[in-house]
């Protein structure tokens, strides 16, 4: 699986394409294209198009078919361009939020649980949080998300439990809120034909929750801490929080 894939399947290349362009559009400006162009060795191309640059710097509306034409150009003599386009600090930011499944079927995908889709009820704090969360994880990696995901999920516990009027002491911690709402929560309490090992499940992120507690407060940059988790770690546990956090907001709402 890699970027050759698009040589021999005319879906996945247009679905690139369609995605690079958009990408390019909403990002590029002169000085990136002149960077792309010095990268892969197509400067004289890209500077000498007839139209792409000068569209781009009056706003003309042919900019984004000028896009295509240097996609289509670099499809057919340097998929290698297209892959430092596509890792452009730009440009794979914009395609994880908005065409992971593209880079996914190249290979280029950084293999994150996809982000939380909060219920239409979620506070202010919990969207602001879980944006941030991802905007971080994308800029400065996982490590620096983890703050931002505790604050999410600790908020989405509190209000689900708020909402539901299930009794939790002022200030509860993020730990007795999963389990209040792992115990009582009425949505929790049937969970299909192989419960126990689905309750089994359940109380192993209890675990998960547990200690992004204590690493939220002793290995991320939530507090001046000396020693921050590893980023293969943090990746880990960014992927654990947010397939619970899915799973509850697919469950709960």
């Amino acid at each position: 699986m890699g970027i050759e894939q698009i040589d021999y399947d005319s879906k996945l290349r247009g679905r690139l394409i369609l995605a690079l362009q958009k990408a390019i559009v909403a990002q590029f400006d002169s000085g990136d294209w002149n960077e792309i162009g010095y990268l892969t060795g197509h400067h004289e191309y890209i500077t000498g198009h007839s139209r792409l640059l000068r569209s781009l710097g009056f706003g003309d509306d042919d900019y984004g078919g000028c896009v295509f034409q240097v996609l289509h150009y670099l499809v057919q003599n340097d998929n290698e361009a297209l892959v430092s386009i596509i890792e452009h600090n730009k440009i794979k930011p914009y395609l994880e939020r908005n065409s992971q499944d593209v880079l996914s079927d190249i290979g280029l995908s950084e293999a994150h649980v996809p982000s939380i889709l909060p219920s239409i009820s979620a506070t202010d704090l919990v969207r602001r949080a879980l944006s941030d969360a991802d905007s971080l994880l994308l800029s400065n990696g996982a490590t620096s998300a983890i703050d931002r995901l505790h604050t999410a999920l600790h908020g989405y516990l509190q209000s689900v439990c708020a909402e539901t009027q299930l009794r939790v002491p002022d200030n509860a911690p993020i730990t007795a809120l999963f389990k209040v709402l792992r115990t009582q929560h009425p949505a929790l309490q049937n969970l299909g034909h192989h419960e126990k090992e689905s309750n089994r499940i359940l109380m192993a992120f209890a675990t998960v929750v547990d200690s992004l507690n204590t690493i939220r407060n002793h290995g991320s940059i939530a507090h001046p801490n000396e020693t921050l988790l590893e980023n293969h770690e943090a990746e880990l546990t960014v992927n654990a929080v947010r397939t619970l956090f899915n799973y509850l907001v697919k469950k709960i709402g």
